[in-house]
């Protein structure tokens, strides 16, 4: 392929040819010739076609946002030598370069070995390829390439980062027939005391109060408050609408990142998570316990992205038809329009708890935002609007008005606990 110098040499061939026959001066047309030499020189030494075994390995193909990963490309020339060649390793945008240079410029002898070592830094969540990588062999004087494209695309799975939630009081209030962590008025298996009875044959010897049966004259068992498990379904507003700041700072990855961390936090305490994701598609992941629900949910929330324009009563629909009614309901939402009210209502009708953990699109904004008197009054009007519909909705629910500036923990522990005996 021709270079752009090759081009330029071409056309001030050209130009001066065509100017010199038009003005009739011999001396304008023999200044095509020089350029016209130079390209003939040049075509004498085409670009050798590179023949070049590439093998790229990834230090991590799983990180979360912030994370490093190590790029390791090893090229060895298996052909003829290559005077001069230029490397270029693809980056997607939402990967930058934290270390090291993914472009290089170097020259390769027959056999020669060449490593190229870089690192990089997702900033967004996602699945993006490294690569492929770009190779250009140039000429000596710089007028043809060869390209080619060799190492195919590596793929990097970026999870979200998560908020840290291990203190907030964060659970259901209704208990299910299962063991858990959460307290219940039940007497069963557990860790809090609660009353003195007489023995009873099969009870466990481990149970028996050896001080009250001595004082008594008789066996005595303890009783403890039985702990069970809930049902906690996770509701991300992802609408388009809600995606309020830059495309890797928005009231959505904000509400990623909580929606992991509420997740991991309940499934630790041996309940039951479920996610509903509302966006361009209205998609869930049915409650279930362990480990291997935390993966799922994690799965379906590196892909969410922005979009689509669900109302909250399709929200509503799905949970009366494929969600248990006992269930503790947190709506993870910027709260942009009054639509969020009448949902949290209809819910609060249908017999769930619901609780509300709101990224406030107003903080989110105001980082980019001049501090100006005009804006400050614009905060304060819309501030005033929010803490209106905010008071409308803690009639019905719990709500969190949270500042993304702090971490989500600190407004959770001011709150009273969510996992009241029931």
């Amino acid at each position: 392929m021709r270079t752009r110098l090759a081009s330029a040499l071409v056309g001030g061939a050209l130009v001066a040819l065509l100017v010199g026959l038009a003005l009739r001066s011999w001396s304008v047309v023999l200044l095509s010739l020089p350029p016209l030499a130079f390209l003939a020189i040049g075509a004498l030494e085409p670009p050798g076609e590179p023949r070049l075994s590439v093998t790229r390995t990834l230090s991590r193909d799983r990180l979360s946002v912030g994370t490093e990963a190590e790029v390791r490309l090893v090229v060895e020339n298996t052909g003829a030598a290559l005077g001069l060649v230029e490397f270029l390793d693809a980056l997607p945008p939402e990967l930058v370069l934290a270390r090291g240079t993914n472009h290089m410029i170097a020259s390769l002898a027959a056999g020669d070995r060449l490593e190229i070592v870089y690192r990089v830094r997702p900033l967004l969540k996602g699945d993006y390829p490294v690569g492929p990588l770009r190779l250009r062999s140039l000429d000596a004087l710089g007028l043809q390439t060869e390209d080619l494209l060799a190492a195919p695309p590596s793929t990097i799975i970026v999870a979200p980062a998560m908020e840290a939630l291990q203190r907030a009081n964060l659970g259901p209030r209704r208990t299910r027939p299962w063991f858990g962590h959460v307290q219940s008025r039940q007497i069963g298996a557990g860790s809090e005391f609660w009353g003195v009875r007489e023995y009873v044959s099969g009870d466990d010897v481990r149970r028996i109060n050896w001080k009250a049966s001595a004082r008594l004259g008789g066996l005595y068992s303890n009783e403890y408050q039985g702990e069970r498990s809930g049902d906690v379904i996770i509701v991300l507003d992802a609408r388009r609408e809600s995606a309020i700041g830059t495309p890797t700072d928005n009231a959505v990855e904000i509400g990623v990142r909580a929606a992991l961390g509420v997740a991991e936090h309940v499934l630790a305490s041996k309940n039951r998570v479920g996610l509903i994701v509302q966006r361009d598609v209205l998609d869930w992941v049915p409650p279930a316990f362990g480990r291997k629900q935390l993966y799922r949910i994690l799965d379906h929330l590196t892909h969410v992205r922005a979009g689509g324009e669900w109302p909250f009563g399709f929200v509503t629909w799905v949970l009366t038809r494929y969600f248990p009614r006992d269930a503790l309901v947190v709506l993870i939402s910027p709260l942009t329009d009054r639509a969020s009210l009448e949902a949290v209502v209809s819910l609060a009708a249908n017999g769930y708890d619901v609780a509300i953990l709101s990224p406030s699109p107003l903080e989110i904004e105001r980082r980019y935002l001049r501090e100006t008197p005009e804006e400050e009054t614009a905060y304060r009007i819309l501030r005033m609007e929010r803490e209106n519909l905010i008071g409308a909705l803690r009639r019905v629910a719990q709500v969190v008005d949270w500042d993304p500036n702090v971490p989500l923990a600190l407004p959770l522990r001011r709150m009273r606990n969510w996992s009241r005996p029931g």
